[in-house]
C-alpha cells in the first residue's frame, strides 16, 4: 500500500510529463488509487498504441499495487527496455521493478533493479523512492555483516546477536506470529523479512526512522531487539485480511496494541495519563482526529477499546470493522447499541 505522499510525487510525474490527454487522465486515476480503472483503460489504450511507454509503465505499477507482481514485471520490463533516454519513465519502471522482484523474493533481480534507477538519477522523487528500499529491504552495505536467519514465517536479519539469543528470539516471534494468526487467518505473499536492530541510531541512518515500524505491503518490519512480540506483527498480518478500504489511526494502532503480547495495563495507563493531563477523552473526536494525538495516550486508549469492542461484540463483526475502520462504518457494523457502549466505555475511563 502507497503512502499519500507516494501518490503525490507519482501524479507530479505523470502531469508534468504527460504527452497525451489519456496519459494524464491515466495518471489522474492512478493517484486516486483506483487501479482496477486504470487497469481496465490503459488495456484498451494498448490496443491501437502497444507500444507507447507510459502506458507500458503505469499498467505495470497498477498491476503491481493490486499485487500481481508476475503479471506487472513484463509491462514494467518493456517501460524500462524502450526508454532510450533514461528518463522518468525507465527510473520509475525500475523502482517498481525493484518492489515486484522483493515481494517475490528475487533479492538478487530486486537490488540490481533499485540501484540501477539510483544510478540513472533522472528524477529526484524516483531516485528517492528506491534509495529507501535499498534501506529498508536490506541492500545497503551496513547489512553485509548480519546474520540471517528463517523460519516457517519469517526470515530474520539480525544486526548483533548471539546464537543462544538469536534461537530465542526466533522462537518468541514465530510463536506470536502463529497466536495473532490464529485471529485474523491472513495470507501472506511472503515470508516477513524482521530486521532486528540493536541499535536505534544506526537504524535511524539507514532506515531514516525511528524504531520500529512495519510496512506492511511488503512484509516487512524493522524492530529494536526489545520491543514488544506482537505490535508490528500485526500490522503485517492485519493488513493482509481481505478488502480493506480504509485504515484510520485509530483502530489500525489500537490493534496492533491489543495484539502486541504484552499483557500491560492499559485501563491503569489510561486513567493516569488522563489525571496527568486533567483531560476527559471523547472517543469519536479520538477516532476520528487520531493524528493530533500522542502515542502516549492514543496507543493504550485505542488498544483497550479495540480489545472491549472484540470481547463484546466478537472476531467476525471487528473483522468487518477493519475493513473500513472509519467511525461511521462502525455504526452500520455495530449498530444503535455501538452509542451505549462508546458512553459505558467512556464513563469508565473518564472517572
Amino acid at each position: 500500500m502507497k503512502t499519500k505522499l507516494t501518490f503525490i510525487f507519482i501524479i507530479i510525474g505523470f502531469i508534468v510529463n504527460a504527452q497525451s490527454p489519456q496519459v494524464q487522465e491515466l495518471g489522474n486515476l492512478y493517484g486516486a488509487g483506483k487501479y482496477d480503472q486504470v487497469i481496465n483503460k490503459v488495456n484498451e489504450y494498448l490496443k491501437t498504441e502497444p507500444d507507447k511507454v507510459e502506458y507500458k509503465l503505469i499498467l505495470g505499477r497498477a498491476l503491481a499495487d493490486i499485487g500481481n507482481y508476475n503479471e506487472a514485471i513484463p509491462h514494467l520490463q518493456f517501460a524500462v527496455d524502450n526508454d532510450n533516454d533514461n528518463s522518468w519513465i525507465k527510473a520509475w519502471g525500475l523502482g517498481y521493478l525493484g518492489t515486484c522482484y522483493y515481494m517475490l523474493s528475487d533479492f538478487e533481480k530486486s537490488e540490481s533493479a533499485l540501484k540501477s534507477c539510483i544510478n540513472v538519477n533522472a528524477t529526484k522523487n524516483a531516485t528517492n523512492f528506491s534509495a529507501r528500499r535499498v534501506g529498508i529491504f536490506g541492500y545497503d552495505s551496513c547489512y553485509n555483516s548480519w546474520t540471517i536467519k528463517e523460519s516457517k514465517n519469517i526470515r530474520f536479519h539480525f544486526q548483533n546477536m548471539s546464537d543462544y539469543e538469536i534461537q530465542q528470539y526466533m522462537e518468541s516471534r514465530e510463536n506470536a506470529f502463529e497466536e495473532i494468526n490464529t485471529f485474523f487467518e491472513s495470507s501472506l505473499p511472503k515470508k516477513i523479512d524482521f530486521f532486528v536492530w540493536n541499535s536505534r541510531d544506526d537504524a535511524k541512518q539507514i532506515v531514516l526512522r525511528d524504531l520500529g515500524f512495519a510496512e506492511p505491503s511488503c512484509c516487512i518490519i524493522h524492530s529494536y531487539f526489545q520491543q514488544s512480540r506482537g505490535h508490528e506483527l500485526t500490522h503485517v498480518l492485519s493488513h493482509y485480511t481481505s478488502g480493506i478500504s480504509s485504515k484510520t489511526r485509530f483502530i489500525n494502532e489500537g490493534t496492533a496494541v491489543c495484539f502486541d503480547l504484552s499483557n500491560q495495563n492499559r485501563l491503569k495507563k489510561v486513567k493516569s495519563w488522563i489525571r496527568t493531563n486533567d483531560e476527559k477523552i471523547e472517543i469519536k473526536e479520538i477516532w476520528k482526529n487520531g493524528r493530533d494525538y500522542p502515542e502516549e495516550i492514543l496507543y493504550p486508549l485505542a488498544g483497550l477499546f479495540v480489545e472491549e469492542l472484540i470481547e463484546k461484540y466478537g472476531k467476525e463483526k471487528y473483522l468487518e470493522l477493519f475493513k473500513n475502520q472509519t467511525y461511521e462504518n462502525a455504526q452500520v457494523v455495530y449498530g444503535l447499541d455501538f452509542f451505549l457502549f462508546i458512553k459505558e466505555f467512556e464513563e469508565k475511563i473518564n472517572v
